[in-house]
C-alpha cells in the first residue's frame, strides 16, 4: 500500500498538472496578467482585451478582442524583416467563402463574412495566423511554434 501511492499518485499529479496547463482555457483582461511564458504572450497584440488562452505543447490558441489599426500596428512591428518595413494592411486576405459560418480550431471561433486573415511564418520556422473580424474586433488567433 505504501508503495502504491507513490507509484500511482505521481503521475496522476503530474497528468493533472499538465492537464491545467494544456488542457484548458485562460481567461485574461489584458496581455498584461498573462503569466505564460513570453513565447507566447509576445504573439498577442498589447492592446489585446477579453482574451482567452489555450496552450498546447507547441502551439497556443487564443481569442480577443482589439481594433484592426491596432492588430496591424502589432503585425507589422512583429513581423517585419530586419531592415524592412511591413504593411500588413495591404497583406491581409478575405476568407475562403467555404469556411464562412463554419467553426475552426479547438475554440470553435465561427468565420463571418467580415473575416479577414493575416498570416505570417517565423524566422524559426512557426506560423501565425490572424483572423479578425473586422466588424466585432474580435480576432481568433493560432500559432504554431518549434
Amino acid at each position: 500500500m505504501k508503495i502504491g501511492v507513490p507509484i500511482f499518485g505521481i503521475p496522476m499529479a503530474i497528468g493533472l498538472i499538465l492537464f491545467l496547463i494544456y488542457g484548458t482555457h485562460t481567461k485574461h483582461k489584458s496581455r498584461s496578467t498573462i503569466w505564460w511564458t513570453e513565447r507566447g504572450r509576445n504573439l498577442i497584440p498589447p492592446t489585446a482585451t477579453e482574451i482567452i488562452l489555450r496552450q498546447d505543447f507547441l502551439d497556443h490558441y487564443a481569442l480577443y478582442r482589439v481594433s484592426e489599426r491596432e492588430l496591424n500596428r502589432f503585425l507589422d512591428k512583429r513581423f517585419a524583416r530586419p531592415g524592412m518595413m511591413l504593411n500588413s494592411f495591404s497583406e491581409r486576405q478575405p476568407a475562403d467563402a467555404a469556411w464562412i459560418g463554419k467553426a475552426t480550431g479547438p475554440m470553435g471561433w465561427k468565420v463571418t463574412p467580415d473575416t479577414v486573415l493575416y498570416s505570417y511564418a517565423a524566422s524559426n520556422g512557426g506560423t501565425h495566423n490572424y483572423y479578425h473580424d473586422t466588424a466585432t474586433g474580435l480576432t481568433y488567433q493560432e500559432s504554431a511554434y518549434w
